[in-house]
């Protein structure tokens, strides 16, 4: 199984109304998109008009099809745990963040369209390839950012002319079968706690306040 286990110390996500540990693995694999797909996303990709750095939304919608595609790829321990929701996401690069409003599901990307670059996660020190075809499934209490290989922070100018990357987005509920593939526990209070109100540092990633 194309899993990334993450050897650092533990940290929790936090919302108004959970409380849990952060994923304790990444999972990513490759899958080839087909022609008719490559052309969906590139119309949603004409859709993008936000800033540098920024993830927006290019449409929400459900396909029966596309869902079944993304059931048979990611684990099966995870595949019945698919919400039928997509969305397509797209950027010019995208400066580190998290996404702690998603605090009861893990969050997945396949790359459709766009320059090759990584999925960066500098807390854990681990980088994972966003070419086309990647799909990464992941924490989105992590933080992350997508930028150029090998590069170490998030430059805004770097990708100002840029062309953008368009993922499908999809969400897997955190049921039991799926905690314990990815490592989600009850929160642990032993390191850091992410949340929507947490800073971080845009360029690097950092964060330095566990103020829920």
């Amino acid at each position: 199984m194309p899993f990334v286990d993450i050897a650092h110390p533990r940290a929790d996500c936090a919302s108004a109304s959970n409380a849990r540990s952060l994923a304790s693995r990444l999972w990513h694999a490759h899958l080839p998109p087909d022609a008719a797909l490559i052309a969906l996303a590139r119309a949603a990709a004409l859709r993008l008009n936000g800033p540098v750095g920024r993830v927006e939304s290019a449409g929400v919608f459900e396909d029966a099809e596309l869902q079944g595609e993304l059931r048979r790829a990611i684990p099966a321990s995870c595949a019945a745990f698919a919400k039928p929701r997509l969305e397509w996401y797209g950027c010019r690069g995208a400066f580190f963040h998290n996404d702690a409003h998603f605090d009861d599901v893990l969050f997945g990307v396949w790359s459709l369209v766009g320059p090759p670059r990584e999925l960066v996660f500098p807390r854990v020190n681990r980088r994972l390839s966003a070419c086309i075809g990647s799909i990464v499934v992941f924490d989105p209490c992590e933080p992350h950012g997508l930028l150029d290989a090998e590069a170490i922070t998030y430059r805004a100018a770097d990708y100002e002319v840029s062309e953008p990357n368009l993922f499908l987005g999809f969400e897997v509920a955190l049921s039991v079968q799926v905690r314990e593939t990815f490592g989600v526990t009850q929160a642990s209070g032993q390191g850091p706690t992410l949340s929507s109100r947490v800073a971080i540092n845009p360029e690097t990633g950092d964060f330095t306040t566990s103020v829920v």
